[in-house]
């Protein structure tokens, strides 16, 4: 049990024991002023309502019981404090400071569990499948599409760290009219060409040009689905020019999804699922939840639940995405048996996934409620929002290639062997580039300025990698090996005093399991983001004021060197389940 779910037991307790009350939810955060303690909670203000009495007053009672409980911890045979204070203040809060003997045994705890450090069994036994990226053959990915395969990516990382078994799954859009533009152009304007860059982005330029020509010529939209009428009737012609496009784009992105370290255990290819969820659309039939309309499609009325009603097959009984969607969920189901399934899509698909939802739960699914829509906000350039037909667009490549343009000049200059700077900048860049999108709450909209996430101040991703490289670099200097030598064993201490800005930063780092545990309840990589980064603000605010190499006495420079690899070892846990992979030396 991390300290605050302990605090938070204690405090269940003591109220029961005091007042008789039970199941009062109690939250307990950490303050942001570092004056009002390590954790302090408002539960004073929630039963003073109850018991018509003064939170202070409640307050003040509580805390005496808590404090007079003398919570202990040990530590090789001697026994200390966990708490140094538990004090009420006005006009109701209970604010907990932990003993700088305890931050100092929790830092040693790092220390010796550092590869698990912050996981936790929350997800113990259970499967949740996290579908992400999901972009169309059509065109090369951009910005947008890298937030999602950061967020998709990252929860997938939490998650796993919080016992769950996770299956990540790509559900490619491989077909379809946004497809057939492009195919039509190549037919019009290709001439049978080969690639001759990369191929997404020769693909995405057919695209492109099938946007310009419909601005002049609406009557092109025929054109493409008439195209589309003959794939989905086998047209072996058509078939063959969309295997053809498709595996340029497959190849292109096989270097994209390289380049951002972006993996899957499974992929699912909409082309697939043509002809499936007919049996779906025709339960909803029976079930009276859909209808026919006077064209023979099948509808699914949906307004007496305050959704707009959905189409389940056209007039010629053909399938649609949603029949497509709604199928794969309970293909999905029978395969994992999944305890929940992520859908990481923007947030303008909210209303979809609400009637898909409701459609399965009203079909009498089970499953249903183990469904989740994981919104992010729309991406916005600082020239404005991204448009395919305005070309205000910035290719995820592109970004990519950019950064380590920048990161390598930044860094040419402390690493003198070109391939390490090569390699160092490549890192730097996707840090630059995953943290940038992953610090921001993925609910809110966000603009990506290229050049403030490159740079090595602020809440950035170099900056990070520059902290965790300035810490190693320190325990280089020392010649500290954890486990080896002098540094092999470290005995237990009668008393610690710590610098103030040490004793902040210890106190930080005892935050870390909280934070991803509710990063992985509230799927919020961002909670992470910011810890991280608040954990580095820290450390370089104490290098700049304590000395580490030159402290005072020998055994003050082994607790600070071992305070040193813990942040070391919480930065590099945090960065990993953000997938940004730190470096030794910057």
């Amino acid at each position: 049990m991390d300290i605050k779910s302990r605090i938070e037991s204690m405090i269940s307790e003591a109220v029961y024991k005091l007042y008789g009350l039970d199941k009062i939810d109690v939250c307990v955060d950490a303050p942001e002023n570092e004056d009002h303690g390590d954790y302090s909670t408002n539960v004073a203000f929630k039963i003073a309502k109850i018991l018509d009495k003064i939170p202070f007053h409640i307050a003040t009672e509580l805390s005496h019981e808590l404090f007079s409980e003398n919570l202990k911890v040990e530590f090789e045979g001697k026994i200390y404090p966990i708490f140094v204070k538990i004090e009420p203040a006005a006009p109701g809060f209970i604010n907990f400071t932990l003993s700088e003997l305890f931050l100092f045994q929790n830092t040693l705890i790092i220390n010796g569990c550092e590869d698990v450090y912050g996981s936790n069994d929350f997800g113990k036994g259970k499967t949740i499948v996290v579908e992400y990226s999901q972009p169309n053959t059509n065109k090369p990915q951009h910005v947008g599409h890298a937030r999602n395969n950061f967020i998709g990516s990252s929860l997938s990382k939490i998650l796993s760290h919080c016992g769950y078994k996770v299956i990540r799954t790509n559900y490619v859009g491989d077909i379809g009219i946004h497809i057939c533009k492009s195919m039509l152009m190549y037919l019009k304007y290709g001439n049978g060409k080969e690639p001759d860059k990369k191929p997404d982005h020769f693909v995405g330029e057919f695209y492109a040009m099938y946007e310009e020509e419909r601005e002049k010529n609406p009557e092109i939209e025929r054109e493409a689905q008439e195209l589309l009428r003959r794939w989905e009737a086998g047209d072996a012609e058509i078939r063959a020019l969309w295997k053809k496009m498709n595996s340029w784009v497959y190849e292109g992105w096989k270097k994209t999804y390289a380049d951002q370290k972006i993996e899957f255990d499974e992929w699912e290819y909409e082309s697939e699922k043509v002809n499936v969820g007919k049996e779906i659309a025709m339960l909803a039939l029976e079930k009276g939840l859909a209808e026919k309309d006077e064209t023979g499609a099948i509808i699914a009325r949906l307004e007496r639940y305050n959704l707009p009603d959905k189409v389940l097959l056209r007039s010629d009984g053909t399938s649609i995405y949603s029949t497509k969607d709604l199928q794969l969920a309970k293909d999905c189901y029978e395969k994992y048996k999944f305890d929940k399934r992520l859908y990481v899509v923007d947030v303008r698909q909210a209303e979809y996934f609400r009637q898909l939802f409701k459609i399965l739960a009203l079909l009498g699914f089970e499953w249903a409620d183990k469904l989740v829509h994981v919104a992010y906000g729309m991406v916005s350039l600082p020239e404005g929002k991204m448009s395919s037909r305005t070309g205000v667009v910035m290719n995820a490549d592109d970004v990519f290639e950019k950064l380590v343009e920048l990161e390598e000049y930044e860094i040419k200059n402390s690493i003198k062997m070109p391939r390490v700077v090569k390699e160092t900048a490549q890192k730097v860049a996707l840090a630059a580039f995953k943290y940038g999108m992953l610090k921001v709450d993925a609910a809110q909209d966000m603009i990506f300025n290229l050049d403030l996430v490159a740079k090595f101040e602020g809440n950035t991703g170099p900056y990070l990698l520059y902290t965790y490289a300035r810490a190693r670099s320190v325990l280089e200097k020392a010649g500290f090996e954890l486990g080896r030598g002098k540094y092999q064993h470290v005995a237990a201490p009668k008393s610690v005093l710590m610098h103030p800005k040490e004793r902040v930063l210890a106190g930080a780092l005892v935050h870390f399991q909280e934070n991803v545990l509710e990063a992985c309840k509230d799927l919020a990589p961002s909670r992470i983001a910011n810890y991280v980064f608040d954990v580095a603000q820290k450390f370089n605010s104490f290098y700049g004021d304590v000395p580490i190499l030159d402290a005072k006495s020998e055994s003050r420079k082994r607790h600070l060197l071992y305070l040193t690899y813990a942040v070391s070892v919480v930065l590099k846990r945090g960065l990993d389940l953000l997938g940004i992979e730190v470096v030794e030396k910057m």
